[in-house]
């Protein structure tokens, strides 16, 4: 049994916390969160065991016999508390995003290198793991399916209220940016990881409709062109009404094909997937953590790599970085731009 321990008590962590719990792989040893109340409101509302609780994530690590920990952090806490674990030997799973920016996603990847093969670096990649998602997959790469163009469409509503209850969220010092990094980066991740292809290039707007009293945007747009010749739609907004349900989708040459409403449609709109429910979770989480968690403990315990590690984020970082500056300097921004910078 891996011993887990939980940095970060936030409104992700029950999610976080009853895959822990549910897992054969895995026992919640400790958790740790600045705020001293948060614990046994946690375990509680998770039906966890009291277990040892901490407000110094240092201390944690220092005192408990721990094999993996979770960071539920705010965002640019990730790579700083990520570099940390690994230096005392820890396996890290850290939540979306890896951190504010492309610069310190590839400062953490840098670091990791002198661990890798000793320890694991796992990121919260877990709409991957849907079934409309892994069906689409599989059919595509089955197939051998001619891709051309592929959508992510994300309406959401986030009001003032939402950056209220955690106002690091509306700040670009420590959100990074707003829809592109909180809501729609796993529709972000989800174009690339269906479709196979690599990004090339970018054109993007960020703009505030709806929250003109944050920092960070509630809507952004992007054309991406990935390799092969195949062209992306990128809309997503805090701005609207309801948070509706994500929209993705992928045009071959002889199909097309959309997941919506937790199902992978055809063309004739006939339902090839469905993605399990969740009653534990919120919907627009997915269903995916246990399953991605598992993978994670799974292959720590076999040895293998077969788990989101952070090389399959680093994409999605990268994409993210191009749309705050394709949309500052009103320009394209190409690939080599990004990672070469």
């Amino acid at each position: 049994m891996l011993k887990v321990g939980v940095i970060g008590l936030g409104t992700v962590s029950p999610i976080h916390l009853l895959s822990i719990n549910n897992s054969p792989y895995a026992k919640l040893v400790a958790v740790c969160d600045i705020n001293s109340n948060r614990a046994k409101e946690k375990c509680e509302q998770t039906h966890c065991e009291i277990i040892p609780s901490y407000t110094d994530y240092k201390e944690m690590i220092e005192k408990e016999d721990l094999d993996v920990v979770h960071i539920t952090l705010p965002h640019y806490l990730h790579a700083e508390v990520s570099k940390y674990a690994l230096s005392k030997g820890l396996n890290v799973f850290c939540e979306k995003p890896v951190d504010i920016s492309y610069e310190k996603t590839k400062d953490l990847y840098d670091f990791y290198q002198a661990y890798k093969g000793k320890q694991k670096l796992g990121i919260c990649f877990q709409n991957r793991y849907n079934k409309s998602v892994v069906r689409l997959k599989e059919i595509l790469e089955e197939n051998k399916e001619e891709v051309f163009a592929v959508k992510g469409l994300v309406t959401w509503y986030r009001n003032m209220d939402y950056y209220k209850q955690a106002p690091w969220r509306g700040t670009l010092k420590e959100a990074g940016a707003g829809v592109i990094i909180n809501q729609a980066i796993h529709t972000l991740d989800l174009m690339a990881y269906v479709t196979g292809k690599d990004w090339k290039s970018l054109t993007a707007t960020m703009s505030k409709l709806m929250n003109k009293e944050v920092e960070v945007e509630d809507t952004a747009n992007a054309f991406i062109k990935y390799e092969d010749g195949v062209n992306g739609l990128f809309i997503a907004t805090n701005a609207y009404s309801i948070t509706d349900s994500i929209e993705l989708q992928v045009i071959s040459k002889n199909e097309k094909y959309t997941i919506k409403e937790n199902r992978l449609f055809n063309r004739n709109l006939e339902c090839l997937a469905e993605d399990e429910k969740s009653d534990a979770t919120k919907d627009y989480y997915g269903a995916g953590h246990e399953t991605l968690i598992n993978k994670f403990y799974k292959a720590i315990i076999d040895g293998t790599d077969d788990y989101c590690d952070l090389a399959d984020a680093m994409e999605t970082m990268e994409i993210i970085q191009a749309i705050i500056d394709s949309s500052n300097e009103n320009k394209e921004v190409k690939k080599e731009e990004i990672i070469n910078d």
